[in-house]
């Protein structure tokens, strides 16, 4: 189709037959039609244009949302034409930047934005003319409806309306009641969004989608459409048999079976516990149809061409009960993207009270999921450093003109590139955050799993996230932690035993394994015959208690087989409980070392049998990462001190650090962005490295080689 063609299309409006259809799918992963985006694996140094940093985002706002909004400049129209600019691009280009994140579709509806999408890829011709990669930015959530319902009249059908049929909003603040979501159980509207993207990659010629807003909204202001309710239906329909039904809901036939309602008796920001199947089932349709939303159009996207790299906006790892209060679950998204945003509100520090916060948990989600975190770290040379380590790229660097500090990351970055690409996470523990656990008590379970995480972040214990598909596969592993896994299924829990049978280690935590995955709770604990210690549950209030007071008082070990099993009562949270929030979030309020933080990291490394990689000695502000190459077979240790601001330098840092094969090293070289390379003496045995840093400042990589 030619772009005359396509625009006089666009224009005419959307009704009758879709322009395309979507490719038939033969394989669940997009690796087996569509690879992913071969140029980002070489990392990303991403920016938008505008010279007006902080003022309204405009690097990728069209102008009739500036205006629609309210509240703009005088001048706003010359700060959207500056910010695409030639003269701003070149300057980026000039400053190091190789991605160019600019404008594209807002959800005004294309009749309305088009002449700003035609800015946006005149914009891109210019960015690529100067050698750069283009980032577009789509609106996957929002329907300005008083122009689209203009353009598209079956638009009415589109939209999420609540329980009393009205729209529901994607609102910022109070004034923004124009922005109406649209329904993603609807196939005609993402056959509209299709029509986008198509725009996005044949005329824009883009090179990378940011779909922006991708969540829904908390209950109980989620959907009631005839859309959602004939979809809720069809979906448990299609999950299980009618025997199933039967032993899920008590009966078979789901036809009649509705979403969650409220009162002000039951609001559903008090719900600790999800019991009820109906709404357990609910929660995984919501996840469910943003994943096969993002599934088809990510799959439409890569059959225009393949090297499109694909992004979204689902937040990451804070604490929140994603699946429930957002319809996100992250391993079900994350594997149709290249990358995906975090806007999440933890910059990095050390406080006073011995919390360090960090976005660690969003990385190592990332990490394990092949993708790239977008997240802000323009304003801070600690949030540059945290993401070098543990993102082992840049990502989003801001907005034109780029702050000096910022300026000498990604010179830094730049310069010593092959220490980044190709990299992999080394680790021998790995901390299950499982699904249902999370999903349906997120007050304990996520408590469980952030005091653990805390506990290997602050000690320098390397460490993986894994979900629950990872237990079909846990040969790299020693070991793995279960923080009040409560909900694992038969299948999980015969994957866990062999895993142990094997010569694997399993600590469990609290209530491990008491649960079946529709949190039925067992006759007899799961992991019965592992976890020595550990008392069945033994009525329906038990569930509301805290801590099970088991029998045993401190962490039981035992040799089972070829593998070593502790079982651990509880994390203890240090200090009186922070006032729980609104649908149990487990906020960085919480993310302090646990009380029993000693006796948690002595049972995972008993349980490893010492096969823990690395031992770096410094404060608790002091962080490691440590990955390698596996081609190379070199591995890195990153350093990143939290409390920077407060400690510029913290010194004799010694370090105990495994190389890969039986090689010693030959000699080790330290880069920093804050001081010269500089090469360290060091011992060696064997694989065994041994050296001391005099100094680590905000940021270093220590390189050995042999």
């Amino acid at each position: 189709m030619n772009r005359r063609r396509f625009l006089s299309d666009v224009m005419a409006g959307a009704a009758g037959a879709p322009l395309f259809k979507t490719p038939p799918l033969h394989a669940d992963t997009p690796t087996a039609l569509f690879p992913r985006a071969q140029w980002i694996e070489n990392g990303l140094i991403d920016a938008g244009g505008s010279h007006y940093p902080k003022l309204y985002g405009l690097s990728h706002e069209p102008y009739i949302f500036v205006v629609r909004r309210g509240g703009q400049k005088l001048n706003a129209h010359e700060i959207y034409e500056q910010a695409q600019s030639e003269a701003v691009i070149r300057h980026l280009r000039e400053q190091g930047v190789e991605v160019f994140h600019t404008h594209l579709y807002k959800g005004f509806g294309m009749v309305a934005e088009m002449p700003e999408m035609e800015d946006a890829r005149r914009a891109a011709s210019i960015a690529h003319r100067y050698g750069m990669k283009v980032d577009t930015y789509i609106q996957w959530n929002t329907m300005m409806y008083e122009t689209f319902f203009a353009e598209e009249p079956r638009a009415k059908d589109w939209i999420q309306r609540d329980v009393t049929g009205l729209p529901i909003l994607l609102t910022y603040g109070y004034q923004q009641s124009f922005r109406y979501r649209p329904c993603f159980s609807c196939q005609e509207y993402l056959d509209y969004l299709k029509k986008v993207v198509r725009y996005a990659v044949e005329e824009a010629k883009t090179d990378f989608i940011h779909l922006d807003n991708f969540d829904l909204n908390p209950e109980p202001d989620s959907c009631h459409c005839r859309w959602c309710v004939e979809g809720f239906r069809n979906f448990l329909k299609a999950k299980y048999s009618q025997q199933e039904r039967r032993e899920r809901f008590g009966f078979e036939n789901v036809d009649f079976m509705n979403p969650p309602q409220w009162n002000l008796q039951n609001p559903p920001q008090r719900l600790e516990i999800i019991s009820d199947p109906a709404f357990q089932e609910w929660v995984d349709y919501r996840c469910q149809m943003m994943a096969g939303a993002l599934k088809q159009v990510s799959l439409f996207a890569r059959s225009l061409n393949r090297n499109v790299a694909i992004e979204i906006n689902p937040g990451g790892l804070d604490g929140e009960n994603c699946a429930w209060v957002r319809g996100i679950d992250h391993p079900r998204l994350l594997k149709w993207t290249d990358a995906f945003w975090s806007e999440e509100d933890d910059p990095p520090s050390y406080l006073k009270d011995g919390r360090l916060i960090s976005k660690i948990r969003s990385f190592k989600l990332a990490r394990a999921c092949n993708n790239i975190l977008m997240t802000y770290i323009s304003a801070d040379a600690v949030a540059m450093a945290e993401c070098l380590s543990f993102n082992q790229t840049l990502g989003y660097v801001g907005e034109d003109p780029l702050s000096p500090e910022m300026l000498k990351y990604v010179r830094f970055y730049r310069e010593n590139r092959d220490l980044y690409v190709g990299t992999q996470d080394v680790a021998t523990v790995a901390v299950l955050r499982s699904y249902a656990s999370i999903a349906y008590h997120n007050a304990r379970a996520q408590l469980s799993a952030i005091l653990v995480e805390q506990a290997l972040i602050q000690s320098r214990m390397p460490f993986d996230l894994i979900f629950d598909a990872k237990l079909h596969d846990l040969s790299r592993y020693r070991v793995v932690v279960l923080p009040d896994s409560e909900c694992l299924s038969n299948e999980q829990i015969a994957l866990i035993r062999s895993f142990v049978e094997n010569g694997g280690g399993i600590v469990g935590i609290g209530q491990a394994g008491l649960y079946d995955e529709w949190r039925r709770v067992r006759v007899e604990p799961g992991l019965k015959g592992l976890l020595e210690g550990q008392q069945p549950i033994q009525d329906y209030e038990q569930e509301k208690v805290k801590a099970l007071s088991p029998s045993a008082k401190s962490a039981v070990r035992r040799e089972c087989g070829k593998g070593r099993v502790v079982y651990v009562s509880e994390a203890k949270y240090d200090g009186p409980l922070p006032k729980m929030e609104p649908y149990f979030t487990i906020g960085n309020r919480y993310w302090k070392q646990p009380g029993n933080s000693a006796e948690l990291l002595e049972s995972i490394r008993w349980a490893a049998r010492g096969d823990i990689p690395l031992e770096v000695s410094g404060p608790e502000y002091l962080v490691a990462n440590l990955v390698e190459h596996f081609d190379r077979r070199q591995r890195m240790l990153h350093l990143v001190n939290y409390n920077a601001h407060e400690t510029p330098v913290i010194e004799s840092v010694r370090v105990r650090m495994r190389l890969p094969g039986t090689n010693p090293a030959k000699r080790i070289d330290v880069f920093s962005p804050d001081t010269a390379p500089q090469r360290l003496r060091f011992q060696a045995t064997g694989s065994q490295a041994s050296f001391v840093l005099s100094e680590v400042r905000t940021y270093a990589v220590v390189v050995p080689s042999w």
